[in-house]
């Protein structure tokens, strides 16, 4: 569950931004994958068949000392192909994350979390929901016999019990279950992604407005547009000093219409 959710979030979180004019040599997904996992995304000049490719490193560790803890002068870096040092703003240039060159995969990785522990407990809801009693044995070999039914009815498997102990089984019947419990945490499931989206910016069409007033509405989209415009801000200024010194006209733009939020949000499910 875990697992899966990681990559749910992480790729709701690459569809935030679109790279017009990078070379060849730079996927545009690579640039966000790097950035959210290690805080910003360094490229960096490469030779290649006598000709200067850019590429975008994933291993990478900046040094060189100046006046502030999170600058820094030159950088070493690292691919499957390549590796090497490089000054920056020179022949590199760092793309950060945001201001504070933030990974996001930590974030991600708690929201995954809180999603797959809410994934276990609606799986076992459903399962429970399915259940009318209880059986209670009179030893072992019936107990085993009562496992292997309620094993094949977790995975939808019809089946009958084997009486390996021809002894009886007692019926403890249980009160009738309702589906306020799954609705419940399926509601959560909705509200942690929906939470995870407003961290990194993005406002769900589905989140309701009703019961707010219109100063709480107002202080919740600040927050959002703050959120999401330092990472838009972030990539542009990289990439106009990218266009100085490569020559590439790159232009960043945002997916999401965050200047808009009283039109109800957006649906990240319809994002490019």
């Amino acid at each position: 569950c875990f697992k899966y959710w990681q990559r749910v979030l992480l790729e709701y979180a690459c569809r935030l931004f679109s790279y017009e004019g990078l070379p060849e040599s730079i996927p545009a997904h690579e640039i966000d994958l790097i950035a959210y996992m290690i805080g910003y995304c360094p490229l960096v000049t490469v030779a290649n068949g006598g000709k200067t490719d850019w590429i975008a490193a994933n291993s990478s560790g900046m040094f060189g000392l100046t006046d502030y803890v999170d600058m820094f002068t030159k950088i070493n870096f690292a691919t499957p192909l390549h590796f090497g040092e490089r000054t920056i703003d020179k022949n590199c240039i760092i793309i950060p994350n945001n201001s504070l060159k933030t990974p996001l995969i930590t974030r991600i990785n708690h929201y995954a979390t809180l999603l797959a522990h809410t994934d276990i407990s609606l799986v076992a809801e459903l399962v429970n929901d399915r259940e009318i009693d209880v059986l209670e044995a009179i030893n072992q070999a019936s107990a085993e016999s009562a496992q292997e039914q309620f094993s094949k009815r977790y995975d939808g498997i019809p089946s009958a019990f084997v009486n390996k102990g021809f002894s009886q089984f007692k019926h403890n019947f249980i009160s009738g279950r309702s589906q306020e419990q799954s609705e419940k945490l399926w509601q959560l499931r909705n509200n942690i992604i929906s939470g995870f989206l407003e961290e990194i910016g993005v406002k769900k069409s589905m989140d309701k407005k009703e019961r707010q007033i219109t100063s709480e509405i107002q202080a919740d989209d600040e927050m959002l547009t703050l959120n999401i415009s330092d990472m838009l801000e972030c990539r542009q200024k990289a990439f106009k000093k990218f266009s100085e010194l490569s020559g590439f006209e790159v232009t960043v733009s945002c997916n999401i219409d965050y200047t808009n939020f009283d039109e109800g949000g957006v649906d990240i499910e319809k994002t490019p």
